[in-house]
């Protein structure tokens, strides 16, 4: 088949060939990596993150329920909360900062003044390896639902509504009341 090319034009064939048999694998190969990496991965932090979520979550409706089951007239309730961001928590960081300047001057009376900062963070953590929490923001609330057999009555359905404002520091947008 190169019977008649120089070995130059057989090696520039033969080095395409080859390029191009890597490309279709890599073309073969690269999605399946990409698909593992996708995947959401066990790991000890990832778990804590859903335990955290799940722990905020299932209490705060639980008690949301409690309190307004209480309300008079109000009946028998279901409580949903959704929210926009979860638990967010600020660790502890030491921080090490550096500026250096430096101004050169060279014979034709030109100068010229280099200024490199540089900043070095690292997590300050227990001995138990977890991170020194200075701060934790809650999870934010996107909204909340309340389903009452005692919705049907205006009043009821006002005060279930004012009850979850105040109770979870919310808009009034944030809340909707239905009659179960």
């Amino acid at each position: 088949m190169f019977k008649n090319l120089n070995e130059k034009d057989k090696k520039k064939i033969y080095t395409l060939l080859t390029l191009g048999i890597v490309c279709a694998i890599a073309l073969i190969a690269i999605p399946s990596l990409s698909k593992e990496e996708s995947k959401p991965k066990k790991s000890s932090t990832d778990s804590q993150t859903q335990v955290v979520k799940a722990e905020n979550k299932e209490p705060l409706e639980a008690k949301l329920k409690s309190i307004l089951s209480q309300i008079d007239k109000a009946g028998e309730l279901d409580v949903m909360i959704t929210f926009e961001s979860s638990e967010e928590i600020q660790p502890a960081f030491n921080t090490n900062s550096t500026t250096e300047k430096t101004q050169e001057k060279d014979t034709k009376g030109g100068e010229r003044t280099v200024t490199t900062a540089s900043e070095n963070k690292t997590m300050i953590t227990s001995g138990s390896s977890e991170p020194v929490v200075i701060k934790t923001n809650e999870a934010k609330i996107k909204g909340v639902i309340v389903v009452a057999s005692g919705a049907s009555d205006p009043q009821v359905k006002e005060t279930l509504y004012s009850a979850v404002q105040t109770a979870l520091q919310i808009s009034g947008h944030q809340v909707e009341i239905y009659t179960k």
